[in-house]
């Protein structure tokens, strides 16, 4: 049963403090640099004519990310969440330019040395993100602020899209996309250092309902042991479908084509977002009976998107007759993607009120998520794997990872918070019981 203090909070303060400002910093680094890497992901094999030596670099990316994801949560509590999202932004551009060079040179060393920085920032950035999307936002509005994520990852690929296809419009073939378009990427791609510096402390934001951010030592990892294990097939699989889709695109679609997949499925993952957020921060019913619903409707969504899966489709423009029956497996990939993301990181963020404890889960559930993304990147950078592989493991492993999931949504409950009186002009405060 969570708790709440009736108080006479300070709800008001300089907007750069405020929880808003911290997501807004947050959101466009998010757009500056895994936004821009999502981007290239979206013009199918990072923008390249063929997909397999794109694929090995981004397992080469994803698996350094399981490691350094997982170690962040310690440097986030040792140095703070600006610098730990300073040091996530560097590895993004070098990159960018590793896949700009390998656009028009057969040697591929660049590439992979831009893969191995951005494995290692990213695995720093990736824990720091979801830290501020979960632990800043006061309970009541958790869903709405990674709604805010969802938004600002999503943005940046349909931003990127529309430079894309205004570029590469008239190619009605396949083949690599224009260099131009790299160079428009890497350039927003380095704007995410300076502005992860406007980052406000944890201890000196106000949140709307007077509450503060906690920044106690968490519980142990191990006090919720059960939980994280049922939990962890979801975050292995939620992503698991993203080397599938960048394939698909990269092999049976035009250039053109593509291009107007980065523009408009990036659309998918907003809409999704923003309605389970309203929902799901709704107090019409108790967590777990909001959870257990979301977790029904991504499952009956999962099962439509496999259902429309075209097993040999020709190469596709916009023109073609078949283009909208194939592309359709493509955008509901990516909303019931985002949809699954923000429901898990919504999920996790019941678990404690504490920073420290909120780090140390993000960094843990986002490196598992790196894991997922590393197996099925190493099996799409195979062209000899059948392509059903992949397609079964996302089918089998999500229902599978989902239904292990619904025994923790069951039992969950909303996190308390930590609430204190922050206006010296209040003497006194009362203690009530939530309706939750």
């Amino acid at each position: 049963m969570a708790t709440t203090v009736t108080t006479m909070p300070v709800t008001t303060g300089p907007f750069f403090r405020s929880v808003q400002f911290a997501v807004l910093i947050a959101g466009l680094v998010t757009f500056t640099a895994p936004g821009m890497f999502d981007a290239m992901g979206n013009l199918g094999a990072g923008g390249a004519a063929e997909p397999y030596a794109v694929s090995a670099a981004n397992a080469l990316v994803y698996g350094l990310m399981v490691v350094f994801c997982i170690s962040a949560g310690g440097f986030i509590n040792r140095i703070g969440l600006r610098w730990t999202m300073v040091l996530g932004t560097i590895g993004y551009p070098l990159y960018g330019a590793g896949l700009y060079t390998n656009s028009y040179s057969s040697l591929s060393w660049f590439m992979l040395f831009g893969s191995v920085f951005c494995g290692i920032s990213a695995g720093f950035f990736w824990a720091a993100e979801a830290t501020i999307y979960i632990g800043y936002p006061a309970a009541g509005d958790k869903a709405k602020f990674l709604a805010q994520w969802a938004f600002w990852k999503n943005i940046a690929p349909a931003i990127g899209g529309a430079v894309n296809l205004a570029v590469n419009v008239n190619r009605s073939t396949s083949g690599v996309i224009s260099r131009a378009t790299y160079i428009v990427f890497i350039v927003i791609m380095c704007l995410g250092l300076p502005i992860s510096l406007l980052l406000p402390a944890p201890e000196t934001v106000w949140r709307s309902d007077g509450t503060t951010i906690s920044l106690k030592r968490g519980t142990s990892l191990f006090g919720e042991i059960f939980k994280i294990i049922l939990l962890l097939p979801a975050f292995l699989f939620s992503y698991f479908y993203l080397p599938y889709q960048s394939n698909f695109l990269s092999l049976y679609f035009t250039v053109r084509a593509r291009a107007f997949s980065s523009l408009l499925s990036p659309f998918a993952g907003i809409v999704s977002s923003y309605t389970m957020g309203y929902y799901l921060d709704s107090r019409r019913s108790p967590a777990h009976i909001r959870g257990s619903i979301v977790l029904i409707g991504i499952w009956t969504w999962t099962s439509v998107l496999q259902n429309i899966f075209i097993k040999d489709p020709p190469t596709l423009d916009w023109t073609s007759s078949g283009f909208g029956r194939a592309y359709a497996l493509v955008f509901f990939y990516s909303f019931v993607g985002q949809a699954t993301q923000n429901y898990m990181y919504w999920v996790i963020s019941h678990f404690t009120s504490s920073m420290d404890g909120l780090s140390r889960y993000a960094g843990l559930f986002r490196s598992i998520e790196a894991l997922g993304q590393t197996i099925a990147w190493a099996i799409a950078s195979q062209d000899y794997i059948s392509k059903w592989v992949l397609i079964g493991l996302n089918f089998g492993g999500l229902t599978f990872a989902l239904s292990l999931a619904f025994l923790v949504v069951t039992k969950l409950e909303d996190a308390k918070e930590e609430h204190q009186d922050t206006d010296p002009r209040s003497e006194t405060s009362s203690v009530k019981k939530s309706p939750i």
